[in-house]
């Protein structure tokens, strides 16, 4: 069991774990200011912020948006689990790096609010959680240590705010889509991945979303960065990803689960992963 925190010169904070509470346990600490990105592995806690609670009892991401002072509160039940990564930049390097609280901000799937206080939740994608674990099992000491802890907390980063922020708004593309918009194509998104396995038409996925099929086809490449057949493939080499590193599957088995033939599924898992499907097996 193990916890540690770094800060690196680029203002960026890192703090990650792996601990097993043995009685119940109630921490209270100041909300980081500015942006923390946070990836629950293993939790089971109930998190507060000014005297409201939010339960979190399974792995996800979340999102933490703080201006101002803000007291924190997390209780751990006893006998539970914890495993996670924190990463946070302040508001002022986050702005540096493109991607600004307000523009996080604007990305809806907003899971608590509280004035200049936001938090938004993520599911736990297969990239998230091996960069995650790949922080939690460094294998360097001294400063190559904090030379990968830095690059590998810096591509998580990279992989959550992926998922949230509008593909060109760094740029500022993202202005001409609407509060209700981004709302609809986060629907059309869950939508999708809900009918992964027989896929619906782009006629009937704009339909269930209430938003027109030329809005769903360019606002969803603009809101996520790619097109709803590459989220589709991506959300089923994650899933594939899953099932491998969980045991007792083959790689064919796998490739039938998530809806690939044989020939292409070793293919399109290298370009997403860098690896071949069998190398999580050994």
């Amino acid at each position: 069991m193990f916890q540690w925190n770094s800060r690196f010169d680029n203002q960026l904070c890192l703090a990650a774990g792996c601990r097993m509470t043995q009685e119940p346990v109630e921490v209270r600490a100041p909300v980081f200011q500015g942006l923390q990105i946070i990836v629950a592995l293993n939790s089971k806690v109930q998190a507060g912020v000014n005297g409201r609670l939010m339960e979190v009892s399974d792995a996800g991401v979340y999102l933490v948006l703080a201006t101002g002072l803000h007291e924190g509160l997390d209780r751990y039940e006893s006998h539970s689990l914890q495993r996670y990564v924190r990463i946070g930049f302040d508001a002022e390097a986050a702005e540096r790096q493109g991607f600004g609280l307000d523009l996080i901000a604007r990305s809806g799937h907003h899971c608590f609010n509280d004035n200049d206080l936001l938090v938004l939740r993520q599911g736990l994608s297969a990239t998230a959680r091996a960069l995650a674990t790949q922080i939690l099992v460094c294998p360097y000491q001294g400063p190559m240590r904090d030379l990968f802890l830095n690059a590998k907390s810096l591509e998580l980063s990279a992989a959550v705010l992926q998922q949230c922020l509008p593909a060109a708004g760094a740029q500022g593309a993202g202005a001409e889509l609407s509060r209700a918009d981004v709302e609809r194509l986060w629907h059309a998104r869950e939508v999708a991945t809900a009918h992964a396995r027989s896929p619906l038409s782009l006629a009937e996925l704009a339909r269930e979303a209430g938003i027109n099929e030329r809005k769903l086809t360019a606002g969803f490449r603009q809101l996520f960065g790619m097109s709803v057949f590459e989220h589709l493939q991506q959300h089923r080499l994650e899933q594939a990803y899953g099932l491998l590193t969980s045991g007792g599957c083959s790689v064919t088995q796998v490739a039938l689960e998530v809806g690939y033939s044989i020939a292409h599924f070793s293919t399109a898992f290298r370009k997403r992963f860098g690896i071949v499907p069998s190398e999580l097996l050994r």
